[in-house]
């Protein structure tokens, strides 16, 4: 791979104190001292470098000749040469991965910028805790770059660009036990980028009896997922679009990536769920939805929900209309006969497919309005029409 450029972004952190009169040079060294607890003059004090500075060194790379390093954590962004391999001073496509010194540093540890308490259903899991509710966390920051994201204000952001708040992994855990949370949900942005917040977060959570649930792109190399699977409970991995190109145009990304992540979770024993946006025009072609629900049929089994959901304009797709819930129903339809058990409308409200029917009597079993839950007839995960174990984590 090509040495990169020198890289557009500014770390996160350097717009403070580039105003308060530090230059680029200055600002890296007193980032590296901040890791050590140091504080260098009498200009401005660094926070530690766990505390608020957000900074920490990350876990997944290699350090190379000449202050370079090589990240090991996400799979190369198809367009950015700064990406993956970094020379000194520069940040990774994801905004919040820095090389400093010929060490590679994440900046946005224990900066959050949203916390919410939110229904487990929302992540979406409807096969995991129904009723639950989970501590929502993101922290800025994305490998992708969706032209459809919803939350784009934070995920194509770096820290400087967002309203972050410091809660460390212990603080998260606290705010989940008070708010009579079973679980810490890592969504909204992407969760792969925070890897290590997440990963100590996600010790700290099981420790203290709480279940861990990971909303993500897939967009991430294997090692790490692997580590990722013994920490998670249950994933909800987001598939954009059905081809190779929609995901190079829309995502900047590679969808055999996103499709070995699949594999890597099924293979590990981990829940897994796949919500799809289905966006008219892009990826609602019926050809694409078939091949799609074909290959996890066969890769994953039948038993996989997926989330068909209805697109609103949003970010660079404003131009594009709403999907009529005719196209969403087709799709379900194709699904369906594709051998899928459990195929779900999102985004639509008071749609029956919102619902979960037992697969073998076919009757209601668990209501939904939105994310909320008006009656669960699956204690245990068991249909208590015709006593059909259904596929979950439901205790």
């Amino acid at each position: 791979m090509k040495e990169g450029r020198a890289c557009a972004r500014r770390p996160a952190g350097y717009g403070a104190l580039r105003r308060a009169g530090l230059t680029r040079r200055e600002f890296m060294a007193r980032a590296c001292a901040a890791g050590a607890g140091v504080c260098l003059g009498a200009g401005v004090p660094l926070p530690s470098l766990a505390a608020a500075s957000g900074w920490r060194e990350a876990s997944w790379y290699k350090r190379l000749p000449g202050k370079r390093v090589h990240c090991l954590l996400c799979p190369c962004n198809p367009f950015m040469k700064q990406c993956g391999i970094l020379s000194d001073g520069q940040t990774c496509v994801c905004r919040v991965r820095t090389n400093v010194g010929g060490k590679l540093y994440m900046t946005n540890y224990g900066r959050a910028c949203a916390i919410n308490v939110d229904p487990v259903a929302k992540s979406p899991l409807y096969h995991v805790l129904p009723g639950a509710k989970a501590l929502a966390l993101a922290a800025p920051g994305c490998n992708l770059e969706c032209k459809c994201c919803q939350n784009w204000e934070m995920s194509q952001a770096g820290v400087d660009d967002t309203r972050n708040f410091y809660a460390p992994p212990d603080e998260l855990v606290r705010r989940a036990k008070e708010a009579g949370c079973q679980a810490i949900a890592y969504t909204y942005t992407e969760p792969v980028i925070y890897y290590e917040y997440l990963m100590d977060t996600a010790a700290l959570a099981k420790k203290n009896g709480m279940r861990n649930f990971v909303s993500t792109g897939g967009y991430i190399m294997q090692e790490p997922l692997r580590e990722l699977c013994r920490h998670v409970d249950a994933f909800s991995v987001s598939v954009k679009g059905f081809s190779e190109n929609f995901y190079l145009k829309y995502c900047r990304g590679h969808l055999l990536t996103v499709l070995q992540a699949l594999k890597t979770i099924r293979d590990a024993g981990v829940w897994l769920e796949i919500p799809t946006l289905i966006i008219p025009t892009l990826s609602d072609d019926k050809d694409g939805i078939r091949w799609f629900c074909s290959w996890v049929y066969d890769n994953l089994g039948p038993d996989v929900p997926m989330h068909l959901t209805r697109f609103t304009p949003a970010f660079q797709l404003k131009d594009l209309p709403t999907t009529p819930v005719q196209t969403l129903e087709s799709a379900r339809s194709i699904a369906m006969k594709e051998g899928l058990r459990y195929v779900y409308i999102g985004n639509v409200p008071g749609h029956d497919a919102n619902n979960t029917n037992c697969p073998s009597c076919k009757r209601l079993v668990i209501q939904r309005v939105g994310f909320r839950i008006i009656s669960n007839k699956a204690s245990g995960g068991t249909c208590s029409h015709c006593g059909t174990r259904m596929p979950g984590l439901w205790a």
